[in-house]
């Protein structure tokens, strides 16, 4: 019998997909030896990343890879409190908030206005789209979600209390991130190998094909762009500045 799930992985039109699904899944393979799983396949169904596992230890195949990479929910079993995986869509196409893909569905989660100042913005009445840009949110940006509400009309998130402490980390300590989204975590090494820089950041991975790059004292996010970005094609860079967002929140107070 073979078990099939859908993954809390997404890749986006116009990449690689065969690529990108033949790296994740000798990644997967590496989680799994010692198992006998003669079989593992991956495909797409509507972005999300599709895994098909069979054999006499398929059952902890599974839970292996739920466990690793998560399952994705249905927008209709998610509850208040639950925590996810969410990618960043539309970025800056409307003023109430930020939309992620989140659920089977094509109905995606709103981060709302109100929240993104609360978490991001401490309380102060700075428009959506500042505020993402401050933070460098772009689309396909993979952040952990906590539901806020559900109702009939949609379901309202915030970032979870991990991914807060974590942005509050980066910032309370002045650390310039980098994110790259639309790469595989092998292409993020190459480049960082191939441009020496290995020794200047440390890599959080928050999916397959979203990462933060986390620099040391020292180092500027947006003086790694040049030099990274060509050895990325493909790959979408945007940066975090603690003096940029710091330096937004001033200016709010005037």
């Amino acid at each position: 019998m073979t078990r099939t799930l859908l993954i809390q992985e997404r890749i986006s039109k116009g990449l690689p997909k065969e690529d990108i699904l033949e790296e994740l899944g000798w990644e997967m393979l590496g989680y799994m030896k010692g198992l006998e799983v003669p079989e593992l396949d991956l495909d797409t169904e509507g972005g999300w990343v599709k895994v098909s596992v069979s054999g006499p230890d398929e059952g902890i195949a599974e839970n292996l890879i739920i466990k690793t990479y998560g399952k994705l929910p249905s927008i209709h079993e998610v509850k208040i409190g639950d925590t996810f995986k969410g990618f960043l869509t539309d970025v800056g196409k409307v003023g109430f908030g930020v939309y992620f893909k989140a659920f089977k569905e094509e109905k995606d989660a709103l981060y709302p206005l109100f929240e993104m100042r609360n978490q991001l913005a401490k309380g102060m009445r700075l428009p959506a789209r500042k505020i993402a840009r401050a933070y460098g949110f772009v689309d396909d940006l993979a952040l952990e979600l906590r539901v806020l509400r559900k109702d009939e009309s949609g379901v309202y998130v915030s970032l979870s209390p991990k991914q807060v402490a974590m942005v509050r980390g980066w910032m309370n300590r002045g650390r310039d991130v980098l994110f790259i989204v639309r790469a595989t975590p092998k292409q993020v090494r190459r480049a960082l190998t191939r441009t020496g820089h290995k020794r200047d950041v440390s890599v959080v991975r928050t999916s397959f094909l979203s990462h933060a790059l986390v620099c040391k004292l020292g180092t500027q996010a947006k003086g790694l762009i040049p030099r990274l970005g060509p050895h990325l094609p493909g790959a979408v860079l945007s940066t975090l500045s603690p003096a940029r967002v710091e330096d937004l929140l001033r200016s709010s107070e005037v």
